[in-house]
């Protein structure tokens, strides 16, 4: 395709233009057929053009289609908000809402922000991350953001950030082993707080199941466990990322209920709308909102299209269609069908070293093959081969890179729809079998 305007995001390769999608099929204008094997970046989640999400969203244009969060309040607004906190549970029944993950990353810093100012304590600012993580594409979430490659090129204007290691037991960085680490990864979090200084620290931000920058990786259990403790001993908001895996992703609403931890803050985005709108946003607990409301501390959104009419009726149709299909309980056992189909390339893929993930968010690493799996060297490239491989073969999977160091370290995240059939899941697994091989080939070929 010959570029005009559009500035893309490899402005080295053209961009294959989409016409039409289906299920969980986007066709080019050539007529190929694509599998979405990551969902868009894990937001489609069910599926394109999904008929009773669109025929909602026709009825409410036909209604009205704008209304300024501070003027006006709509049935929709109310409806997704109510849906979004009997989703969380418990007492995170507060919801604000925005445009994208990134705004929900600095909705969630803001609300640490109003919350320490109107408990008298303001110098409670700074906010800890982790290594291989991924908060946003704005300067303040990138920041906090531990992407490496992401983060390069915008250096000079990013704020420090105490970050922990992420809880990656196949290659841990603090080179121990489960279980007789006695989570170490996350004890460290204490240590880091006192070196900081307790006094200091507003919140920790963290993704229950790691993302674009990890492909997938799954904490032992107890470890949120253990992070809750610490952040409870000095008086820490813990912040759940959950913009790809909240509303059904990893085969929970939340990832936080697959590990029994109540966070203070979720942000959410991306598959709450399935990909019909821009449409993200913050829960938060009760308790926190309720105190800044009575010692009048303001909590400032600022988002012109935050929860407007039309991608509002998308979100409160894509929770009705959840519960109405049971399609969560589906995801977690759809999940457990293909992770057992991808973990059985290891047997005639050496190249694959370790498959992860939960529900339908699938993260599989590459490496040398060999006992000690070392990782390929950032000049082969390994993922972006594979990633090329897959999308001529007609899959779309989600490249994930320097996880290891900030430079090592190769995975693709395989995330289809929700709605994809236990045959279309055999179809996907073909060719992606098929691509890690001939991409392999491609390698050996060079010598």
């Amino acid at each position: 395709m010959e570029k005009k305007n559009f500035i893309t995001p490899d402005h080295l390769k053209n961009a294959v233009k989409a016409v039409r999608g289906e299920g969980i099929y986007i066709y080019d204008e050539e007529g190929k057929a694509y599998i979405d094997g990551s969902s868009g970046p894990m937001t489609a989640n069910l599926g394109h053009g999904n008929k009773e999400i669109k025929e909602s969203i026709k009825e409410q244009m036909d209604k009205i289609s704008f209304t300024y969060r501070s003027q006006f309040v709509t049935e929709p607004l109310l409806a997704l908000c109510e849906g979004i906190a009997k989703a969380a549970g418990g007492d995170l029944n507060k919801v604000s809402l925005c445009n994208s993950g990134s705004e929900a990353t600095e909705l969630a810093l803001k609300m640490v922000r109003s919350y320490f100012k109107a408990m008298g304590k303001p110098e409670k600012g700074k906010i800890i991350s982790r290594w291989a993580s991924y908060h946003g594409a704005t300067i303040e979430t990138l920041s906090l953001s531990g992407h490496s490659e992401r983060r390069r090129d915008y250096s000079p204007y990013l704020t420090g950030t105490p970050q922990l290691e992420i809880p990656h037991c196949f290659r841990c960085s603090y080179e121990k082993k489960y279980p007789e680490c006695g989570i170490f990864c996350a004890r460290y979090f204490e240590k880091l707080v006192k070196r900081e200084g307790p006094e200091n620290i507003g919140a920790i931000i963290i993704e229950p199941v790691s993302g674009a920058a990890a492909a997938s990786v799954v904490p032992p259990f107890e470890y949120f466990k253990i992070i809750r403790e610490i952040c409870d001993k000095y008086n820490i908001l813990l912040i759940s990322d959950e913009v790809i895996t909240g509303f059904g992703r990893t085969g929970e609403c939340f990832a936080f209920q697959s590990f029994s931890f109540p966070p203070d803050i979720v942000t959410f985005g991306k598959g709450i709308s399935s990909g019909f709108g821009p449409l993200a946003g913050i829960i938060v607990k009760e308790k926190l909102y309720e105190e800044m409301t009575e010692k009048g501390v303001e909590f400032g959104t600022g988002h012109t299209y935050g929860g407007n009419p039309l991608v509002a009726e998308a979100g409160v149709s894509v929770l009705q269609y959840l519960e109405k299909h049971d399609t969560v309980k589906q995801v977690k056992e759809k999940g457990e069908k293909l992770f057992s189909m991808v973990k059985a390339l290891e047997k005639s893929l050496e190249v694959i070293c370790e498959v992860r993930g939960k529900g339908l968010l699938l993260g599989v690493e590459f490496a040398e093959p060999g006992p000690l799996s070392e990782p390929f060297s950032k000049e082969i490239n390994f993922t972006k081969r594979v990633v090329d491989k897959c999308m001529e073969n007609g899959l779309i999977v989600y490249p994930s890179r320097g996880f290891i160091d900030g430079v090592l370290g190769d995975s693709v995240i395989i995330s289809p729809p929700f709605i994809i059939s236990d045959e279309e899941m055999e179809k996907l697994v073909l060719i992606f079998e098929k691509s890690v091989r001939e991409a392999y080939k491609d390698i050996l070929k060079l010598g």
